[in-house]
C-alpha cells in the first residue's frame, strides 16, 4: 500500500508542479483539479491544464475518426453512456446516435453552450448534459462511463478514477495519448519564458496509477496520428497565446512569434511543430466487476 500511496502522491505533486509554473506566468492565479478546467473541447482561461480543441463540428456519422470507432466497439444500442468531461461533444455526440441515452458531465460553462448548439443543429434528443464538476455530481449508474483526455490533468485522481468505477456497470473507459496534446507547446514555453513546465502524465503514468489502484485494464493502442496545432497561423497563435499567458503585442508576444517562426512547419492536416512526436492514441478500458 505503501507504493500505491507514493505513485498516488507523485501524481499530485506533478499537478502541483504545473499549477506553481503556471500560477508564476499568471501573476499568482492558481487553481487545480477538473473543475476549475475546461472539458473536452474547450479551455476556460490562460494557462489551464486542459489544451484547447475548438474546430467546426466533427460529422457525428463519421467513420474515420479510429478513436470514436475503438469507443463504439464498446457500445450496445441499449447501453446508456457517461461521458465525464465530455466538452462540446466530439464523443458523446455519435455516441447518441448508437446508445440509449448518453449524459455529459461538463464543467465548462462554454463547452456546454457549445453542446447545446451541436444537439440542437444535429436533432439529438437522447443528451442529458450536466453542468458541474465530476467530482460534485450526484448521478447514476451508466452501462459505460467515459472519459476523454481529461484524467491527465485531475489533481485528485484516484477518487475521480474510483467514482467512475462505482457508476459504470459494465465498462468503464479512458482515453489518453502517450504523451499529452500539450506536449507540443513544450518548446513555445522553452523560447518565450526561459523554461517549460514540468509535463503532465501521459498514457504511461496513468497506467501506473490505475496499477496502483488495484486496475489492470485492456489497452488498444489507436494508429498514430500528426500533431495538429490549428490550420493557420493565426489560430496556432491565439491558441498559444492562451495556454502561455501571453498578452499580444508584449515583448514576449515577440519572442512567441519568433518561435512561431522557427518550429511552426506545414503538413498536410494544417500547421506542427519541427520534429513533434506523433500522437499516440490509446483506449484504456475495464470491466469494474472484475476489480
Amino acid at each position: 500500500m505503501s507504493d500505491a500511496n507514493a505513485i498516488i502522491d507523485a501524481w499530485r505533486e506533478r499537478m502541483q508542479e504545473w499549477d506553481r509554473f503556471m500560477a508564476e506566468l499568471r501573476g499568482g492565479e492558481g487553481g487545480h483539479g477538473h473543475g476549475g478546467h475546461s472539458g473536452h473541447g474547450q479551455a476556460q482561461g490562460r494557462g489551464d491544464r486542459r489544451a484547447t480543441f475548438i474546430h467546426k463540428p466533427l460529422d457525428p456519422r463519421r467513420t474515420d475518426d479510429a478513436v470514436l470507432n475503438g469507443i463504439l466497439d464498446l457500445v450496445s444500442v441499449d447501453y446508456e453512456v457517461l461521458d465525464v468531461g465530455g466538452g462540446s461533444g466530439r464523443f458523446a455526440i455519435p455516441l447518441a446516435l448508437r446508445a440509449k441515452h448518453v449524459t455529459v458531465v461538463e464543467p465548462s460553462e462554454d463547452s456546454v453552450e457549445l453542446l447545446n448548439e451541436r444537439v440542437t443543429d444535429f436533432g439529438i434528443e437522447n443528451i442529458t448534459i450536466i453542468n458541474e464538476a465530476w467530482e460534485d455530481v450526484p448521478e447514476p449508474a451508466a452501462d459505460v462511463v467515459l472519459c476523454s483526455l481529461v484524467l491527465h490533468h485531475v489533481l485528485d485522481a484516484a477518487p475521480f478514477v474510483r467514482k467512475m468505477q462505482q457508476h459504470a456497470r459494465k465498462r468503464v473507459v479512458i482515453v489518453e495519448m502517450m504523451e499529452t496534446p500539450g506536449a507540443t507547446e513544450m518548446p513555445f514555453f522553452e523560447r518565450v519564458h526561459g523554461a517549460a513546465p514540468t509535463p503532465l502524465p501521459g498514457l504511461p503514468k496513468i497506467l501506473e496509477l490505475l496499477w496502483a489502484l488495484e486496475i489492470y485494464p485492456d489497452v488498444t493502442m489507436v494508429e498514430p496520428e500528426n500533431a495538429v496545432l490549428d490550420t493557420d497561423r493565426e489560430g496556432v497563435l491565439d491558441h498559444l497565446r492562451r495556454r502561455l499567458s501571453v498578452e499580444e503585442g508584449s515583448e514576449a508576444d515577440d519572442r512567441l512569434q519568433a518561435a512561431a517562426n522557427e518550429l511552426l512547419v506545414d503538413i498536410p492536416e494544417g500547421l506542427s511543430v519541427r520534429n513533434a512526436a506523433m500522437r499516440r492514441s490509446a483506449i484504456v478500458s475495464w470491466n469494474p466487476a472484475r476489480v
